[in-house]
C-alpha cells in the first residue's frame, strides 16, 4: 500500500510531445475566434453609442466614449502605464466616440499609429 501511495505522489518532469501540440493548437485556434468575437461586441457597442449620443450621467459627469470590457482591460494592462493613453486609443477609433466628442491626443504623436503597415 505504501507503495502505491509513493508511486501517486511523483512529481511530472516530462510532458509528452502530442500533449503539447494538441494544448498549442486548441490555444492558437481560439485567438482568432476570441478576436473576432470582440470585433463584433465593439461594433455593437460602437452603434448604440453612436443612436444614443452622449448622455450625462448624474455624479459622473458626460459619458465620452464606450469600449468592450474586455478590450479596455486588455489595453489598460499593456499601456496604462503611459500618458493620456486612452485619448491616442479614442484619436485612433473616432468610431467608438460619443457623437461630437473630439478626443485631446498629442500632436506630436505622428508617425506612432500604424494602418495598413504605413505611419499616420
Amino acid at each position: 500500500m505504501a507503495q502505491d501511495e509513493a508511486e501517486g505522489d511523483e512529481i511530472i518532469t516530462e510532458v509528452p510531445p502530442d500533449f503539447i501540440r494538441e494544448f498549442k493548437d486548441n490555444i492558437a485556434g481560439t485567438i482568432p475566434e476570441e478576436k473576432v468575437k470582440a470585433h463584433l461586441r465593439q461594433a455593437r457597442i460602437a452603434r448604440v453609442m453612436r443612436q444614443a449620443g452622449s448622455i450625462c450621467i448624474p455624479e459622473v459627469g458626460q459619458k465620452i466614449a464606450q469600449i468592450d470590457g474586455r478590450l479596455y482591460w486588455r489595453l489598460r494592462m499593456q499601456y496604462g502605464h503611459e500618458d493620456n493613453w486612452l485619448n491616442e486609443f479614442l484619436a485612433d477609433n473616432p468610431i467608438l466616440c460619443a457623437p461630437g466628442y473630439r478626443p485631446k491626443a498629442d500632436p506630436r504623436r505622428h508617425g506612432k499609429t500604424f494602418v495598413n503597415g504605413k505611419p499616420v
